[in-house]
């Protein structure tokens, strides 16, 4: 601030832009922070994460984004940790990519296996040409479903063009956690 008072007029416009673009900097540093691993995740659980998730990504792509939870309970950190970071992905391959009109993200509970599904009505894809050997995978296609492997889950991608897609996510809970209802 000293050091602007001796600049002629024309630096000082300049050192004023800069300084706007140091705050927006700042702003999305804090923002890209907080979605590396927001405390709500930690405090609350990541079905209360990734409905924030989801409120923040349907404000930033003006697109409605419907959320359906039949599940309650915390999971191991790992798990909690693993999961919101594939909801994250899918989200944002389907606001990138996806040209949808809405996505859907719901989680539940079937017997000893906690599905989640994210599905979209979007322009769709062809999985068989995207996992064939040699196809174009996207890393975040990879991504997914590496951390859900990591956690002992499966994922299943289903997609044709013109009718958008949808991920299933199935990941088969420990037995202690199935009989106490998800208390850590």
């Amino acid at each position: 601030a000293d050091v602007a008072r001796e600049l002629p007029e024309r630096q000082k416009e300049q050192m004023g832009r800069i300084e706007e673009l140091l705050n927006q900097v700042e702003k999305q540093l804090r923002r890209y922070s907080h979605e590396l691993r927001p405390t709500v995740l930690d405090d609350l659980g990541w079905i209360p994460a990734i409905r924030f998730l989801a409120e923040g990504v349907s404000k930033r792509a003006n697109l409605p984004i419907h959320i359906k939870v039949a599940f309650a309970g915390r999971l191991p950190s790992t798990t909690e940790i693993a999961l919101y970071r594939v909801v994250q992905e899918a989200l944002t391959n389907a606001t990138k990519h996806a040209k949808a009109s809405n996505i859907w993200v719901r989680a539940w509970r079937d017997e000893f296996v906690l599905c989640c599904s994210i599905r979209d009505d979007g322009a769709g894809f062809d999985v068989g040409a995207i996992q064939a050997p040699g196809g174009r995978k996207g890393l975040g296609l990879i991504g997914m479903q590496e951390r859900v492997s990591a956690i002992g889950g499966t994922v299943r991608i289903e997609s044709r063009r013109g009718q958008g897609t949808e991920l299933l996510i199935r990941l088969p809970l420990e037995a202690s956690y199935a009989n106490s209802r998800g208390t850590r």
